[in-house]
């Protein structure tokens, strides 16, 4: 029995993989024209072909026989029996759904009842359609497939690369004390070793963290039927138009990226896009236009989701957020930090509440989402013109180079994509409550000082050092003991015990084998100033700076 649920499970890898090419194959078939028509017709055909297959072989006979009937019905879009309509097309969609829960539960895959899902597709094939001309089928040579009997890929439990990668970043941490032990023996041998060692684990490191990279891709696809099956919903009409497809993430950043990116795509289509009739009048075209890119910058990657909607009424957030007193009415209106109200908890420009959104809740949400990514999202609108947010993430989340700060007896380290300079602290400058500001290079720069920050004891050192880092278009300052100097961490997570500690990325492990906290330098600086709110009694008018 544990063998036959092995053999299930090397299945559904298999197939689940095949189901991904197909959805996306499906939602082609729409805007084909006769050219592609066929071959995308041939490839969801021949996919299917392949699940029955396989499903007969691992005994899922229900599901065999459901991929047969969705097959026959394939076969008569091919040989021009049975056109492409938009029904149709959610016809296959919903059927290949139901293929994807059995295959992805053994009991029902081999046991569910699917006569009501067979005869459907009878009925599909019922149908009295006008004969078409055949479309070309595209099948491989005889002995293609079989060219080359290597085995070229292996699949692995993500589990286990999740492992590999803890050791890896280990590996890394063990070669730096080696660094460290062979410069205070003044070995040559030793130096020597401790180089070549440092080469390989660099190697090693880049090879292993490669192999979690994944092209975005994987999950565009499910973007597509959700905005299509949005706009279903909602009456309207809208179009997503994908570009970078290819970009690579560290599989947990794609994971995690879902939940944010289907927020955003609901919103574009419920807040953003007009309906038709509305879009015509407005001399757009009826059909409305969303746009998901993605690109690597650097380290980072860049995913910007932009619509040609309506865009967002940032002086009706605006009064909303004075009214709900979440704003100062005395203080001046900024336009740009009226969009920014839309990450607020509980605020909606929606006049009532839909299946989709209007409740005020979601964005708050994504931002949270993607901060906890180590990442950050900004927005743009122009009325009538439609809104852009854009994603700023991390390549990978599971080693991040750092600086390592000395507060005290201990060492903290601080990200350092967020890291500007490092100075010394003027003697001049005064902290009050942990908070000071010092000026640089002719503009004032607000300080924290990590020591008041984390309620550490003893006193501050005579010089203190200053850790420029971003805040936004601005920058803010980091009070520190001492600056030790560029390392690698690896990420660690505090666990659901202590679950999340404000100021606080994760932990890793120091060269001299001791624990260490990875600030989360945003989260620290808005924690430090909600502080500040608190204890001026103005919460409420700067919870949006």
């Amino acid at each position: 029995m544990v063998e036959d649920d092995k053999i299930f499970e090397l299945f559904a890898e298999s197939c689940l993989e095949q189901l991904r090419g197909i959805e996306a194959a499906i939602l082609d078939l729409e805007a084909a024209g006769p050219d592609a028509l066929g071959p995308k017709v041939a490839a969801v055909f021949r996919a299917a072909h392949t699940i029955k297959g396989d499903a007969g072989a691992v005994g899922a006979a229900p599901l065999a026989e459901l991929a047969h009937a969705v097959e026959s019905v394939l076969d008569a879009v091919r040989g021009g029996r049975l056109p492409i309509t938009p029904r149709l097309v959610g016809e296959l969609l919903t059927v290949f759904d139901v293929i994807k829960t059995m295959v992805e539960d053994p009991v029902a895959g081999r046991s569910r009842d699917v006569a009501p899902e067979i005869a459907h597709m009878a009925a599909l094939l019922k149908r009295d359609q006008p004969p078409q001309a055949p479309q070309p089928v595209e099948e491989p040579l005889p002995g293609e497939a079989k060219a080359d009997e290597h085995i070229r890929k292996l699949a692995i439990d993500a589990r286990e690369l999740d492992i590999l990668v803890d050791r890896v970043g280990e590996l890394g941490i063990a070669q730096a004390r080696l660094a460290t032990l062979s410069a205070h023996r003044h070995d040559g041998e030793l130096r020597d070793v401790a180089e070549e060692m440092e080469r390989l684990a660099s190697l090693l490191r880049d090879q292993v963290l490669g192999l979690r990279l994944l092209p975005i891709k994987i999950s565009f696809p499910k973007y597509r039927r959700l905005v299509r099956d949005t706009c279903a919903t909602l009456g309207k009409d809208a179009e997503l138009v994908m570009d970078g497809e290819n970009t690579e993430l560290d599989k947990a950043v794609i994971e995690q990226l879902n939940t944010p990116c289907i927020h955003l795509l609901r919103n574009a289509v419920d807040h953003g896009i007009e309906p038709p009739d509305a879009r015509q009048a407005l001399g757009k075209p009826r059909r409305g236009t969303i746009n998901l890119a993605a690109r690597q910058d650097g380290n980072d990657v860049v995913i910007a989701i932009a619509d040609d909607g309506a865009g967002i009424d940032a002086a009706k957030l605006w009064r909303k957020a004075v009214a709900a007193g979440r704003i100062d009415p005395d203080r001046p209106y900024d336009p740009q930090a009226a969009l920014e109200l839309i990450f607020l908890p509980g605020l909606s420009t929606a006049e009532r509440v839909g299946a989709v959104s209007g409740r005020g809740v979601g964005m708050d949400a994504v931002r949270e989402g993607i901060a906890a990514l180590r990442g950050r999202i900004e927005v743009a609108s122009t009325p009538g013109a439609g809104s852009v947010f854009t994603i700023h993430l991390p390549v990978s989340l599971a080693i991040i180079d750092c600086l390592e700060v000395r507060l005290g007896a201990e060492t903290y380290y601080l990200h350092l994509d967020y890291v500007e300079e490092c100075l010394e602290l003027p003697p001049s400058v005064t902290l009050h409550r942990g908070r000071g500001v010092m000026e640089l290079r002719g503009e004032a720069m607000p300080l924290v000082c990590l020591r008041h920050f984390f309620d550490l004891p003893g006193p501050m050192p005579q010089a203190s050092h200053v850790v420029t880092v971003r805040r936004g278009e601005g920058r803010a300052g980091l009070v520190v003991d001492g600056v030790i100097g560029r390392k690698q961490a690896v990420l660690k997570h505090l666990g659901h015990g202590l679950g999340k500690v404000a100021g606080v990325l994760g932990a890793t492990v120091t060269e001299g084998g001791d624990m260490a906290l990875v600030v989360d330098v945003p989260g620290l600086l808005h924690a430090a100033l909600a502080e500040d709110n608190e204890a001026d009694g103005h919460a409420a008018a700067t919870k949006i700076s």
